[in-house]
């Protein structure tokens, strides 16, 4: 059975470069000797499986989120499920783009403790089972001219959106037990560096 060290989040508004840094982050802790379990972003995995709460054949918000959270927690206990069938010396991470808690980002906390109740669910539970949430700030809060939908085409946000979008997630995480904050900064290589040395502080510990 190998031991499960860390279940990371990275979340963030759109454009926040998320996607980029998970990557650098991967590759840093795989050079570690640590063995990671990648799970990407829902939410672009069903946009892009034509699932979506936009744009033609759109389907409910309410019921979008319903999918992103089975989805991510079906997605959630396999990689556990997995950790459980490697060898006992195998030290594994899990590494999710976004969690859980993002969904009341785009509900509200209304509409988000009615989706819990309809799949009976804690918030407090879903939270308390990421180790450590890093919460990267979209660029468009500051540097409106970086922002762009290029690289992820399930990004639909313009940037006054997109902002909204990283405050409501910010607001979304801000009771858990360990959450820490990276700031938008003209060079995406700066806030890779800053989420490994937090990753790498969170470990020694």
């Amino acid at each position: 059975m190998g031991v499960l060290k860390a279940n990371i989040v990275l979340t963030g508004g759109p454009c926040a470069g998320k996607t980029t840094t998970i990557k650098e982050v991967k590759e840093d802790l795989e050079n570690l000797g640590y063995h990671v379990l990648l799970l990407n972003e829902c939410a672009t995995e069903l946009i892009n499986g034509g699932i979506r709460p936009f744009g033609e054949n759109a389907i409910p918000v309410f019921d979008f989120q319903n999918e992103i959270l089975n989805l991510q927690l079906y997605k959630e206990k396999r990689y556990k499920d997995i950790v459980a069938k490697l060898p006992k010396e195998c030290e594994c991470i899990i590494l999710s783009d976004r969690g859980i808690l993002d969904s009341k980002a785009y509900l509200g906390q209304e509409l988000f403790t009615k989706l819990l109740e309809k799949n009976n669910l804690s918030e407090e539970n879903l939270g308390n089972q990421y180790d450590l949430v890093i919460h990267m700030v979209t660029v468009a809060s500051d540097i409106k001219n970086k922002y762009n939908t290029s690289t992820n085409t399930a990004r639909f946000e313009d940037p006054d959106e997109a902002i909204d979008v990283d405050k409501k997630t910010g607001d979304a995480w801000k009771e858990h037990k360990n959450l820490k904050v990276i700031e938008a900064t003209e060079l995406i290589d700066e806030k890779i560096v800053k989420v490994i040395d937090l990753i790498h502080e969170f470990l020694k510990n």
